[in-house]
Parts: C-alpha cells; sequence; structure tokens
C-alpha cells in the first residue's frame, strides 16, 4: 500500500464514523435534566463544604518558650531574694 492508498482508506474511515456521531452538543441538551451522578456530585460538594465549615476551632497553642513547669513554686524558698542580692558594706562602716 502506498500513502495515497492509506490516506483514502482513512479519510472513507473517518466518513464512516461521522455518520454515526451526533452533532456536538446534541448530548449535553438531551433529557433537559441533569444526571443523576451530576447530582451526587453536587450534593457530595455541598456535604464537603458543609463539614469544612462545621469543624470546630482549636485556639491557637502557646509557644513552647511560654511553658512554665507545675512545680516551679518549689523553686521559690523563703530567703532566696538573699541570694540575688549584693549587701552593701560600705553603708555599714562609719
Amino acid at each position: 500500500m502506498n500513502d495515497e492508498q492509506l490516506r483514502t482508506a482513512f479519510a472513507e474511515l473517518r466518513r464512516v464514523e461521522a455518520a454515526h456521531v451526533p452533532p456536538w452538543g446534541a448530548a449535553a441538551l438531551r433529557g433537559g435534566r441533569p444526571r443523576p451522578y451530576l447530582r451526587f456530585a453536587f450534593a457530595l460538594l455541598l456535604l464537603i463544604a458543609l463539614a469544612v465549615v462545621m469543624i470546630p476551632r482549636r485556639p491557637p497553642q502557646p509557644a513552647l518558650s511560654a511553658w512554665r513547669a507545675p512545680t516551679d513554686f518549689l523553686l521559690q524558698t523563703p530567703g532566696r531574694e538573699l541570694l540575688h542580692s549584693v549587701p552593701d558594706l560600705k553603708g555599714t562602716r562609719q
């Protein structure tokens, strides 16, 4: 078979197949009612949107650097202010 015969054979095949294909858009306009799968897809999309809106939001978590140990009060011992200050020795001499 040469190229011209192949071109003719494919053209004939396209012509035969085109005779059985409905016009563009006819399939979409057929019936006028939405398909059941379209209704299902719309209902599923609506359900997902409602679920996203209804999910409770968590309050923001405090930073890890702001965490305080529950036993920190045990480190506050009596007289600890004496350990954090330097005594004034100049004022005591006369």
